[in-house]
C-alpha cells in the first residue's frame, strides 16, 4: 500500500498525550482550558500547550487544537489572541465548529490550517466544497455516513477528509443537539453535554402505555454502542480518507495507549500485507479496555437496533464466565472461567434481580488453595456479596495486567524511541573527535570533543563501544539504529568527552528538526490593521442589563409560520399570516405536500398576498441528494424561488441553480448563529436572513442584535427568532420506532411502524414524554416534552428590533395553527399599538395551554446555557 492515512489520537491530558505518541499516533488533538468541546477533560493551559507542541514535534507528531464550540460575541472577542498564540507556538491546525470562529481565523491568520469539526454536520459533497472555498483544509465528516458516501465525498479535490473509527457515538447528528441544554442547561454545542441519551427511557403511546417491555428490550433506548472499525481499515483506506480518528479525550491515558496501539499495529500490518485480518489479541484488548458493545456505526449502512446498547449505557467489559455457585453465609462465589482472571482485576456479575454486583478481586482460590491466576476452563472462588444466583453471567471490567502494560508503555515515553537516527564518528589522532547524528530526512547535528583523540595503548574505540555510548539517548525522542566509525584504527578519547559531543550533536539535531515546524511571528502592523476591521465587540465593555423589558423601542417584526400540508397552509393564511415557510421534511411520517401540490400551495400564498419560502429538509446525505434535488426542482417549476435551509450543503447546492432561479435564502437555527461573525459568514455567502440560536438568552440576543450585528456591518432586521412551537432536541438516522417496533436492522428494512404507531413518545424517569417525529427520510426527530412559548415575553423580544418572529408549526394540525397564529398576530398588534397588557397576555397564554396540556417552556430565554 502506497500510503496510510494519519492515525489521530485524543489527548485529554499531558499523560494521554504521552500515551498516544508512545503507542504510535501520527497526530493528536487536544483542547485548551477554554473554547473546546470537552470542558470536563483535564485539558491544557497555555504553558502545557506549548510544551505539548514541542514534545510532539520532536517526535514528528502533529498537534491539532480544538476550538470547536459555539462562542458568544464577547467570548469571540477574546479568541484572536488565543489563536495567535496557538499559531506562534506551532500548532498544526485548529478544529472549529463555529462559523464565526472560522471567519475570524481565516481573516486574521490565513496561514493557520483549519479543520471543520464534526459538530458542523458536514454530511454531503456540497458542504465540503463550500468549506474548501472558505479556506478549510480538512473536514471531519458526520458519523452517519456509509463507506460509499465517504468515498464519494472524498473525491472532492483540494481538501482532506477525516472519519471516526473508534470510541463513543452520539445517537443524533453531532452539532444538531439541544437535548442536554433543554433538559439540563448544559449545552453539547458548548462542550458540556450531560449525556441525557445515556439515561433510561420507555417507549410509550400518548397515554403512557408501554409499546415495548423494558425487561425484554432494555431501558437505554437512546444509548448507542461504541464505534469500532478496525476490521474495516482496508475499506476505509479505499475511500481516500486522510485521517482515522479515535474518540476519547475524556478517557484515561491507559485507554488511549491500548486503543492507539491496536490500530497502529493493524495499520502497519496492512501496509505490508496483501491479506488483512484483525488479530485476536487486538480484538480482546479493544473489548477489554472499554466498550458498550461495538458497532461499525453507519459505515455499512443503517444498523437499526444493532447500533444500540439497550441493556446498559456504560462499560460492559469482556465476558468472563458464569456463576457456578454462591454461598451467602461466607460471601463467596464460584465462577467457571471462559477467560483468565487475576487479583487486581475488576469484575461485574449481571445478576438476575437487582442489576449489577461489582468488585475488584483481592484473592482467588482454586480447589481450596490460594492462587494468583485462574485460567480458561478452570473454576475459581472469590469474595463477593449480593443477590447472586448460579447461571448469572460475569464480565471482567478491568484487566489489571492490560492497564499496567499500557501504563508502562508511556511511563517513560521515550524509552521506546520514535525517531530512528544514524551516527558517524570521525576519530583522528591529534584532532577533536566529531560526532554527527542524522535523521531520515537528512537533518543533522554535530558535536565536537574539547580534547583531541590520542593513540590508544589499550581499549581503542570500536564501533560496538561507540554505538553503546552514543545509544544512551535518555529522554530524547531518538533511537540509534546505525553507527559508522571513521578515522584512525586505534585511538581513544575520554568517555565524558564523547558523551558531551553526543549531547551537543543531539541538541543541534533537535534544533534543526524543530526549525521545520517554526512559524514566522505575526506582524504587529498587519494584526493591528486587520483585527479592528472584523468588527468584534470590546470584551471589556459593560454587559447589557438583565431584565425582561430591555427598553428598546417597539418595532414591527414580521410573523412567520412554518407549516406542512395544504390544510395547514390554508389555516395560517386564513389567520392573516403574510409570510410562510412551506416544510418539505414530512415531520408526520410522510410527504407534507404531495407531488403536484406545489403550484396549488404557491397559488394560495399569492392569492393571500403572502411570501412563501420553501423549508428544505434539515440535512441530506449523498444518497439522498437526488431526492432533495427533485424536491427543489418541483418547487422551482411551480414558481418558488426562495428557501429556508439548515445545512451548509444547501448553500452550495442552491448556488448551482443560478441567481435567477434562487432569489432569496435564509438559514434555520441549525446553522448556528451564536455571534455576529457567524452571521457575517453566512451573509457573505448570499444569505439574506438568519435565525438566531435558541440557546442564547434574551440578554445575549439583545447584545448580538444591537451591538454585534451593527459592529460587523449587518442589520438587526436580518435576524429571526423562534418564539413558539415544538423544538427538536435531536435529529438521528437511528429511529427508535423503526428499530423497536419496525424490525429495522443490518440488511433488514423497516415494516413502517411509524404509520401503525403515529404517536410515539420517549418517557423518562420523571414521566416527561418526548414526542418522536419520523420524517419522510425515516429520520427520527425527538422533540422537547414541553413546547416553546415566549408569548409573555413578546414585548421584550419585539424591542430587540429583529426582522421576524417565528411560530414553528411543522407537523401541527390546522386547528393548532389557526389558534396559535391568531393569538400571536393579536399580540404583535397590541404591542405595536401600545395596547399590550400583562392581563391580556395571561389570557392568551391560558388559551395556548389548552392546545398543549403538557405545558410550555421559555427554553433558554433567561438561563442561557453553560
Amino acid at each position: 500500500m502506497d500510503s496510510l492515512p494519519e492515525l489521530l489520537a485524543p489527548a485529554g491530558s499531558p499523560a494521554a498525550l504521552q500515551a498516544a505518541i508512545a503507542n504510535g499516533a501520527d497526530a493528536v488533538y487536544l483542547g485548551g482550558k477554554r473554547f473546546g468541546a470537552r470542558q470536563y477533560a483535564a485539558n491544557f493551559d497555555l504553558d502545557e500547550m506549548s510544551q505539548a507542541v514541542a514534545f510532539a514535534h520532536r517526535r514528528e507528531v502533529r498537534v491539532y487544537v480544538t476550538v470547536n464550540t459555539l462562542l458568544t460575541d464577547r467570548e469571540l472577542a477574546e479568541l484572536p489572541e488565543y489563536v495567535r498564540y496557538l499559531y506562534e507556538i506551532g500548532v498544526d491546525a485548529v478544529i472549529a465548529q463555529d462559523l464565526g470562529v472560522l471567519r475570524v481565523i481565516r481573516r486574521l491568520m490565513p496561514e493557520l490550517p483549519v479543520h471543520a469539526s464534526t459538530q458542523l454536520t458536514v454530511c454531503n459533497r456540497e458542504g465540503v466544497c463550500l468549506l474548501r472555498e472558505a479556506g478549510v483544509q480538512r473536514v471531519i465528516l458526520a458519523r452517519e455516513l456509509s463507506l460509499p458516501e465517504i468515498a464519494a465525498i472524498g473525491q472532492v479535490p483540494g481538501i482532506e477528509t477525516e472519519v471516526f473509527v473508534h470510541g463513543a457515538l452520539c445517537v443524533g447528528y453531532s452539532g444538531q443537539c439541544l437535548h442536554s441544554s433543554l433538559v439540563g442547561g448544559r449545552s453539547g454545542n458548548r462542550g458540556r453535554c450531560a449525556q441525557p441519551c445515556r439515561m433510561a427511557y420507555r417507549l410509550v403511546d400518548r397515554v403512557g402505555k408501554p409499546l415495548v417491555d423494558p425487561a425484554v428490550a432494555g431501558s437505554y433506548l437512546l444509548s448507542p454502542k461504541d464505534i469500532k472499525a478496525i476490521e474495516l481499515l482496508p475499506a476505509l483506506i479505499g475511500t481516500g480518507v486522510k485521517a482515522l480518528k479515535i474518540e476519547g479525550r475524556m478517557k484515561r491515558p491507559e485507554y488511549v495507549a491500548v486503543v492507539v496501539r491496536q490500530y497502529r499495529q493493524a495499520l502497519d500490518r496492512l501496509a505490508g500485507e496483501k491479506e488483512f485480518s484483525v488479530q485476536e489479541a487486538e480484538e480482546k484488548a479493544l473489548h477489554q479496555v472499554f466498550n458498550r458493545g461495538f458497532a461499525p456505526a453507519y459505515l455499512q449502512g443503517n444498523p437499526g437496533r444493532e447500533l444500540m446498547s439497550y441493556r446498559r449505557p456504560n462499560n460492559r467489559g469482556s465476558y468472563l464466565g458464569r456463576v457456578k455457585a454462591y454461598h451467602a453465609g461466607t460471601g463467596t462465589v464460584r465462577i467457571a472461567l471462559a477467560e483468565s482472571l487475576r487479583p487486581g482485576d475488576g469484575i461485574e456479575v449481571w445478576v438476575t434481580r437487582g442489576g449489577r454486583v461489582a468488585t475488584v478481586v483481592k484473592k482467588l482460590w482454586s480447589g481450596g488453595q490460594s492462587c494468583q491466576e485462574g485460567r480458561p476452563g478452570e473454576e475459581v472462588s472469590l469474595e463477593l456479596r449480593g443477590a447472586i444466583s448460579p447461571g448469572d453471567r460475569v464480565f471482567k471490567t478491568l484487566d489489571a495486567a492490560l492497564i499496567a502494560s499500557a501504563w508502562e508503555s508511556f511511563r517513560r515515553p521515550v524509552a521506546k524511541g520514535q525517531v530512528p537516527v544514524t551516527a558517524k564518528v570521525w576519530a583522528v589522532t591529534g584532532h577533536p573527535v566529531e560526532v554527527e547524528f542524522r535523521d531520515a530526512h537528512g537533518r543533522k547535528g554535530r558535536g565536537v570533543t574539547v580534547t583531541s583523540a590520542q593513540e590508544a595503548r589499550t581499549n581503542p574505540l570500536t564501533s560496538e563501544l561507540v554505538a553503546k555510548q552514543l545509544g544512551r539517548l535518555g529522554e530524547t525522542p531518538f533511537k540509534l539504529v546505525q553507527v559508522e566509525l571513521l578515522g584512525d584504527p586505534a585511538v581513544m578519547v575520554p568517555w565524558s568527552q564523547l558523551n558531551a559531543a553526543r549531547r551537543q550533536a543531539i541538541a543541534e539535531l533537535e534544533s534543526q528538526r524543530l526549525a521545520g515546524w517554526h512559524r514566522v511571528t505575526v506582524e504587529e502592523v498587519n494584526w493591528c490593521r486587520d483585527l479592528p476591521a472584523l468588527g468584534l465587540l470590546n470584551p471589556e465593555a459593560p454587559a447589557c442589563p438583565v431584565g425582561d423589558h430591555l427598553g428598546g423601542p417597539a418595532t414591527d417584526p414580521v410573523l412567520t409560520v412554518a407549516v406542512e400540508g395544504l390544510a395547514g397552509l390554508r389555516a395560517v393564511l386564513a389567520a392573516g399570516v403574510r409570510e410562510v415557510y412551506l416544510g418539505t421534511e414530512g415531520y408526520r411520517h410522510g410527504q407534507p405536500f404531495l407531488p403536484g401540490e406545489e403550484r396549488a400551495a404557491l397559488d394560495l400564498c399569492r392569492e393571500a398576498g403572502a411570501k412563501a419560502m420553501i423549508a428544505l429538509p434539515r440535512l441530506y446525505r449523498p444518497e439522498q441528494k437526488e431526492r432533495v434535488q427533485a424536491t427543489i426542482d418541483r418547487w422551482q417549476v411551480a414558481g418558488a424561488d426562495s428557501f429556508l435551509v439548515g445545512n451548509l450543503g444547501y448553500l452550495e447546492l442552491l448556488a448551482a441553480q443560478g441567481q435567477q432561479a434562487v432569489a432569496g435564502i435564509r438559514t434555520d437555527f441549525s446553522l448556528w448563529v451564536f455571534n455576529a461573525q457567524a452571521a457575517a459568514f453566512l451573509t457573505n455567502l448570499g444569505v439574506e436572513g438568519f435565525t438566531l440560536s435558541p440557546e442564547l438568552s434574551l440578554v445575549q440576543w439583545h447584545s448580538l442584535v444591537n451591538a454585534g450585528l451593527p459592529a460587523a456591518g449587518m442589520a438587526a432586521r436580518q435576524a429571526e427568532v423562534i418564539v413558539h412551537g415544538p423544538m427538536p432536541m435531536m435529529i438521528s438516522e437511528y429511529c427508535a420506532t423503526g428499530a423497536l417496533l419496525g424490525g429495522i436492522g443490518t440488511g433488514k428494512l423497516c415494516s413502517g411502524a411509524c404509520r401503525d404507531h403515529p404517536e410515539v413518545f420517549l418517557e423518562d424517569r420523571l414521566k416527561f414524554r418526548f414526542p418522536i417525529f419520523v420524517d419522510a427520510y425515516c429520520r427520527m426527530h425527538v422533540m422537547n416534552a414541553k413546547e416553546l412559548s415566549l408569548l409573555g415575553n413578546l414585548p421584550a423580544i419585539v424591542s430587540l428590533g429583529v426582522g421576524r418572529v417565528r411560530v414553528e408549526g411543522r407537523g401541527k394540525s390546522p386547528h393548532w395553527l389557526q389558534k396559535v397564529t391568531t393569538i400571536y398576530r393579536r399580540a404583535l398588534a397590541a404591542i405595536k399599538t401600545g395596547a399590550w397588557e400583562p392581563e391580556i397576555g395571561q389570557k392568551w397564554k391560558e388559551e395556548l395551554l389548552r392546545l398543549h396540556p403538557a405545558g410550555y417552556t421559555k427554553g433558554h430565554l433567561f438561563r442561557g446555557v453553560d
